[in-house]
């Protein structure tokens, strides 16, 4: 587990099934930090995580997520690229300032074409993925399982 910018990850020595069951398992349950000024949609985030087996907090902008991360331990922080105030980029290299190694999930509902760049830059800034608004469950499930076990 993280906790700002520590980190904080148990070691394993598991090997084939059972170490990928226990990385599943703690993938399944981790601490997630959902970050977007968008108050409908990380609702949605949330119910969505929640649903999955997650805890889950929330903040509106960057400033609030470097906030709360001095009180709560995350797994993963899943964060909006644009956002008024502190944004996703602005708050990966705050990240990087702190020498956080928390894992961290980009989301953007621009269009593809004009943010492609931000996009781009956030990737390699943030060493991850990032999802198109909307996405569903699955999609949501599947690239933060990866953040989680990448990290592991």
């Amino acid at each position: 587990m993280y906790a700002f910018g520590c980190y904080k990850w148990e070691t394993f020595s598991y090997s084939g099934e059972a170490g990928i069951a226990r990385k599943k398992k703690e993938a399944e349950m981790a601490n997630i930090l959902v970050v977007d000024d968008d108050t409908d949609h990380r609702e949605f985030v949330v119910q969505l995580l929640e649903r999955l087996g997650h805890s889950v907090i929330a903040a509106e902008n960057g400033q609030r997520c470097l906030g709360l991360l001095r009180d709560h331990a995350v797994d993963a922080i899943i964060t909006d690229i644009f956002m008024p105030g502190s944004d996703g980029i602005e708050l990966i290299t705050e990240l990087k300032k702190m020498g956080s190694q928390i894992p961290v999930l980009g989301m953007t509902g621009g269009f593809k074409g004009v943010i492609r760049p931000y996009e781009n830059l956030f990737a390699v800034l943030a060493n991850a993925k990032v999802l198109h608004k909307p996405f569903g469950t699955k999609v949501l499930e599947t690239a933060l399982g990866e953040v989680l076990v990448d990290a592991a």
